[in-house]
């Protein structure tokens, strides 16, 4: 019996596996759910096996779907790596190139500076991703991407685009309420705004992790965060950018402040392609037009 897989089908696997959920996979394929759960029983029935167990909380995978799925990214990590190096062999200069940025960058920094790009750069379009969740350039979530730490996959291209201060923040009200923290020590009797995982990242300030502080709120945003802190909710660590220009917001400056490398990385296979550096470019270069803000020191 000669089994035949339609590529296609094998594509909506791999996305029901990331999204958790037909409706979620339908939403990144631009397709219906109806569409994916039919390309999905096509797949299990050209194998003969089920591929995930349909669960109240989405889909998860069978002990057959893991080793299909294992095989298909394979597939995929090989078609994008064609389909970039083809790219790459053309020096290509137009086309669409994918950008994860946190919100505060491309809201106050990037899009300002889109217009002169676009007149520069007419065959580049972007899907900007303005998040501070961190995507995989390496197996190509992104084309483009910022990073605080350098990375060292020899699959990635890395460009140093500048540097970010962060430092502590604390409401007008809340802090007249909780009083003004001046050391360390003192922050464990404070309220913390956080990441999922964390309460920062930022190299210098990483001592606050271990401070022993409750942390009753986690949002996944440097802007929310700084939202958060303007309703007086708590202390959180911000960048400088934005906490030094929103109202009611005060530096804790007796904490100290973080001043990180930031870093544009793209796959290693893209490094040549005349769109992704373009984008490079871009991002070095409103960085350096806003250095000052960035850095924390105007």
């Amino acid at each position: 019996m000669h089994l035949v897989l339609n590529w296609d089908d094998l594509r909506h696997v791999l996305a029901v596996e990331q999204a958790g959920s037909l409706i979620a996979a339908a939403r990144a394929l631009r397709v219906d759910k109806a569409t994916v759960s039919r390309r999905i029983a096509a797949v299990e029935a050209s194998l003969g096996a089920r591929l995930f167990d349909r669960k109240p909380d989405g889909y998860s995978l069978t002990p057959h779907g893991q080793r299909v799925l294992a095989a298909v990214r394979d597939m995929d990590d090989s078609v994008s790596t064609l389909v970039a190096q083809l790219s790459e062999a053309r020096g290509d200069d137009t086309g669409l190139v994918h950008l994860s940025v946190p919100q505060f960058f491309a809201s106050q920094i990037l899009l300002p500076a889109l217009g002169g790009f676009r007149v520069k750069h007419p065959g580049v379009d972007l899907v900007v991703n303005a998040s501070s969740t961190v995507v995989n350039v390496a197996k190509r979530d992104a084309e483009v991407g910022l990073r605080n730490l350098k990375p060292n996959q020899l699959s990635v291209t890395v460009k140093r685009v500048g540097v970010l201060g962060m430092a502590l923040y604390g409401g007008r009200r809340y802090l007249k309420r909780r009083g003004t923290p001046t050391a360390p020590g003192e922050l464990a009797q404070h309220d913390l705004i956080g990441w999922d995982r964390a309460f920062t990242h930022a190299q210098a300030l990483l001592w606050a992790n271990d401070c022993g502080a409750r942390i009753p709120l986690r949002l996944n945003d440097s802007a929310v965060m700084c939202d958060a802190v303007a309703a007086d909710l708590g202390i959180a660590a911000l960048p400088c950018v934005l906490g030094d220009v929103r109202p009611g917001l005060v530096r804790l400056e007796a904490l100290g402040m973080s001043r990180d490398d930031i870093y544009a990385v793209a796959p290693g296979e893209l490094r040549r392609s005349g769109r992704v550096r373009a984008v490079i470019e871009l991002l070095v270069e409103v960085w350096a037009a806003n250095e000052a803000r960035l850095a924390g020191s105007g």
